[in-house]
């Protein structure tokens, strides 16, 4: 299994959703991608599941990171103390 990012969008929705997926191949990343539609808020919005499953699209999906591990975000070091209370 590799890590992939994949980028989808359902039409009329303003948002892009990037996705970080495991996957033994890019093709298998985006049907993955596409499977999770709906699935942590399957009744929020006016649409079903597979009414929004058919008005998603992947835009994009490449592979990400090494040996398994992906850098989300960045945070500066004093933020982050500060945050937690740190110091």
């Amino acid at each position: 299994m590799e890590v992939y990012k994949v980028y989808i969008h359902t039409e009329d929705d303003p948002h892009v959703s990037e996705m970080v997926v495991a996957a033994s191949s890019k093709k298998e990343a985006e049907s993955r991608a596409l499977e999770h539609v709906k699935r942590s808020n399957p009744h929020k919005g006016y649409r079903t599941t597979e009414e929004s499953k058919d008005l998603t699209k992947v835009l994009y999906a490449k592979k990400a990171g090494t040996n398994g591990c992906l850098v989300i975000h960045r945070v500066p070091l004093e933020v982050f103390k500060r945050v937690k209370g740190i110091a």
